[in-house]
């Protein structure tokens, strides 16, 4: 009797260090997030390259683990929704502020296309 309570014991202890190392994955995987959504700002397109791997890798990483419960897996979508956003967020920023340069740009050329039509019109002194 006593041998089979201490394997039980054994087990549970063994089942609950691998309970874990699979939420510490997950926690592993919202810290990386937390991380992203306050720098992502100042990323240049190299660190959104290395951030986008390392999240694949983190994420790979957390779904190969073995009895996640289904409030993991449903925080994991989570976070995976929550990444994707603060992705999006930070591109979707950069490509306006890109597209106000160029609207401004073109504004600008079009302002001097206009005025060189109207000088044009006028008649020239001779």
């Amino acid at each position: 009797m006593k041998r089979f309570f201490i394997y039980a014991l054994l087990f549970a202890a063994a089942f609950s260090l691998d309970s874990c190392r699979e939420k510490s994955q997950v926690d592993e995987l919202k810290d990386f997030i937390e991380e992203v959504k306050d720098k992502g700002s100042s990323y240049t397109e190299a660190q959104w390259e290395e951030a986008n791997k390392k999240f694949s890798a983190l994420l790979d990483k957390a779904k190969d683990a073995k009895d996640l419960s289904e409030d993991e897996l449903r925080e994991i979508a989570r976070l995976q929704g929550e990444y994707a956003s603060a992705a999006f967020k930070e591109h979707a920023g950069k490509v306006i502020e890109k597209a106000g340069d160029v609207i401004d740009k073109t504004g600008a050329a079009i302002d001097g296309f206009v005025d060189g039509l109207k000088s044009d019109d006028q008649p020239k002194d001779k």
